[in-house]
């Protein structure tokens, strides 16, 4: 079929333009086409480059809590271990490569990824380490070495010195008697 043997009532009518005059010229039809195709062109690329650039942030973020999340599980599993405070950075990085946030937006755990590929909760996997191979990061047990803590109700060692005047060393000979007093140290 030919253009001059079409029924022009069989194909469906385009809305005429209204800036174009009755039977106009189809060329200002076709530049104003053009320029909406370049500006959606435009605003396209803008639009990819925002979202590449939010795409971007949002992995910034991601990795960032990720870190946060790892390095604050793994300082308080250290602590409740009985690793030494001055140890548990050192620790910390030690085992840092091992840790994965597993789980969804809403719940996530803190796993250890171990050598035969299975995971392990991470409280478990800190105290079963220390147990082992991280004893050397532990804390020295309580008055055993130069790491050791300070016993709960020790005070230090009174002197004779330090009972201040004459009144109050005749109390504390009173209350703890004579021996007591002579055995301060001077």
């Amino acid at each position: 079929m030919t253009d001059q043997t079409r029924d022009p009532a069989a194909s469906p009518a385009l809305p005429e333009d209204p800036l174009l005059p009755d039977g106009g010229d189809a060329a200002p039809a076709s530049d104003e086409a053009a320029a909406l195709a370049a500006l959606r062109a435009r605003l396209d690329r803008r639009h990819r480059a925002e979202l590449a650039s939010l795409a971007a942030g949002m992995e910034r973020e991601r990795s960032e809590l990720h870190r946060l999340l790892v390095d604050q599980g793994l300082q308080t599993a250290l602590t409740r271990a009985g690793v030494a405070p001055a140890l548990v950075a050192g620790a910390a990085a030690l085992l840092r490569p091992l840790i994965e946030v597993a789980g969804d937006e809403g719940a996530r755990a803190l796993t250890a990824r171990l050598a035969d590929g299975s995971t392990r909760p991470l409280p478990d996997f800190v105290a079963d380490w220390a147990a082992g191979e991280g004893a050397a990061y532990l804390a020295a047990p309580d008055s055993h070495g130069g790491g050791a803590r300070a016993e709960p109700g020790a005070g230090r060692h009174r002197r004779r010195a330090d009972l201040g005047g004459p009144a109050e060393r005749a109390r504390f000979i009173r209350e703890h008697g004579r021996a007591a007093y002579l055995d301060l140290d001077p």
